[in-house]
């Protein structure tokens, strides 16, 4: 019998951890993207190429 008290426990206590976690997820700002950076070319072909050192 308690192994079923303390099976019910822990899964309560599962089920209030993540319910908390959802709702300070809920409290973070939006995450913001940003927008794709033009490439540039690397340092080692750029000197190969001619480009500044």
């Amino acid at each position: 019998m308690l192994d079923a008290v303390f099976l019910a426990v822990t899964v309560a206590l599962f089920a209030l951890v993540a319910l908390v976690a959802k709702g300070v997820e809920k409290l973070a700002p939006e995450g913001r993207t940003s927008p794709a950076r033009a490439t540039s070319p690397s340092a080692p072909a750029a000197r190969r190429d001619g480009g500044e050192r």
